[in-house]
């Protein structure tokens, strides 16, 4: 494992991360022990927009009911429980952080979704599937912590079939200066890989991806800002300061020091 991703599974990593679902989900009343996907939505979508940003994503990608699924970076497995249980999907997960993963597998047996859910261990630049095996990639402001984003976007694009969706979320370099540090995927500049909109439709079509659309604007609560976490937000997942984080992020999307994207391509058929 190279440097950047020792780094950034260090970011993500909270050594006691089931421990602290459970107490965040008794701490808002629920019983842990009679968990549903509705439930977990109010704290296992890691994003800023939390449940209602993942649900407009699927939406606006107009992601088929019952296709076959790439949760490409999947966190503690949200959107993937989203989709299986909402839409019949079969969902094939991958991250980079083990704990999150370990977490993701446990969520999903205590749903009744183990089997149609699988998660692993492994990276977005280097995917562990055959070509050609899935309908739908998503991604959810994992691209932020790539530095090789030709790498990411041709491995989507291996492992689309003819026609898929590629669909993912995503915060560039906007034109007036550097963000806010600490920000939600990175501490620091270092393991922080924006670059501008126009640099990352620029990939994508290096990468062979036609119909590139970006739906960011359709998916903000209101005009010039992005939507509000749930009270719980991806907190027990992304450590005690994300709230502080999301603000810098906030307040850099307000300055156009960030700008939002939700990407929405298709392999040709």
């Amino acid at each position: 494992m190279g440097q950047n991703n020792r780094s950034i599974v260090e970011h993500y990593t909270r050594n006691n991360l089931m421990q602290r679902i459970q107490n965040a989900l008794v701490s808002a009343g629920h019983d842990t022990g009679n968990l549903t996907v509705s439930v977990l939505s109010e704290l296992d979508h890691l994003h800023g927009g939390g449940f209602t940003t993942t649900e407009a994503q699927v939406k606006l990608a107009e992601i088929p009911n019952g296709c076959r699924v790439l949760d490409a970076g999947c966190g503690i497995g949200g959107p993937s429980r989203y989709l299986a249980d909402s839409h019949g999907c079969t969902v094939e997960a991958i991250d980079l952080t083990p704990e999150y993963v370990e977490v993701a597998r446990q969520l999903n047996d205590k749903v009744g979704l183990g089997d149609k859910i699988t998660v692993e261990i492994g990276s977005v630049t280097e995917l562990p599937y055959a070509d050609q095996s899935f309908d739908v990639v998503l991604c959810q402001n994992v691209s932020m912590n790539v530095e090789d984003k030709a790498a990411m976007f041709s491995e989507a694009y291996r492992v689309l079939k003819p026609g898929g969706i590629y669909t993912f979320s995503h915060l560039a370099d906007g034109p007036n200066g550097s963000p806010i540090y600490p920000l939600p995927w990175a501490r620091t500049p270092e393991v922080s890989f924006l670059g501008t909109p126009q640099e990352i439709e620029d990939t994508l079509l290096s990468a062979g991806f036609v119909g590139i659309e970006d739906k960011a604007s359709l998916t903000r609560s209101e005009p010039g800002g992005p939507p509000q976490p749930r009270t719980t937000g991806g907190a027990p997942a992304m450590g005690d300061d994300m709230p502080m984080r999301f603000q810098n992020s906030v307040q850099s999307l307000r300055d156009g020091r960030l700008v939002s994207m939700m990407v929405v391509a298709r392999r040709p058929v």
